[in-house]
């Protein structure tokens, strides 16, 4: 009995963490958003444009610029793919497989709206519904695999018990 209390804890504890995480790369400015997000377009660049260095001012300017966007965003959506299975692991307790899916993507996704009002609060920071719109993509879509892999779980004991 006590380890399934821990365990149950655990859920709590670590989704209450991803939550915490969220919160303080929200509380960045945009200065040091920025900063963070550019070692990674700087590395994305090296990879996959290895011949960066031989385009004019202009056309780095415009590769930085896009995959800056596309690593900025992609950030928001695996963000919040963690945070909805996080939250479908915690709603153990509601046995209704799609209501438990539905109920993490909506946690998700209202989370995801107070952490956008959050970020008006932050130097240089700013509220983007399609940030939010993007946060319940990854919400959906982590609450989605949540439940495939519950449910592939849940057909591998089935098939165990049964030997």
């Amino acid at each position: 009995m006590k380890t399934i209390l821990k365990s149950k804890a655990l859920r709590f504890i670590i989704t209450g963490l991803w939550c915490a995480l969220i919160f303080l790369f929200s509380s960045n400015s945009a200065d040091t958003s920025g900063k963070q997000s550019g070692r990674i377009v700087g590395i994305v660049i090296d990879v996959f444009v290895p011949d960066y260095d031989s385009f004019s001012e202009a056309r780095q300017k415009q590769i930085t610029d896009t995959v800056t966007f596309i690593v900025r965003k992609s950030a928001h959506f695996t963000e919040y793919l963690v945070l909805g299975a996080l939250v479908f692991w915690c709603l153990y307790k509601t046995k209704e497989k799609r209501l438990r899916t539905a109920l993490a993507a909506v946690l998700t996704s209202l989370y995801s709206v107070t952490d956008e009002l959050h970020q008006l609060f932050s130097d240089g920071r700013s509220c983007e519904l399609r940030d939010v719109l993007i946060d319940t993509c990854g919400g959906i879509t982590g609450a989605l695999a949540a439940l495939l892999i519950f449910v592939l779980w849940e057909k591998r004991t089935k098939s165990f018990k049964q030997i």
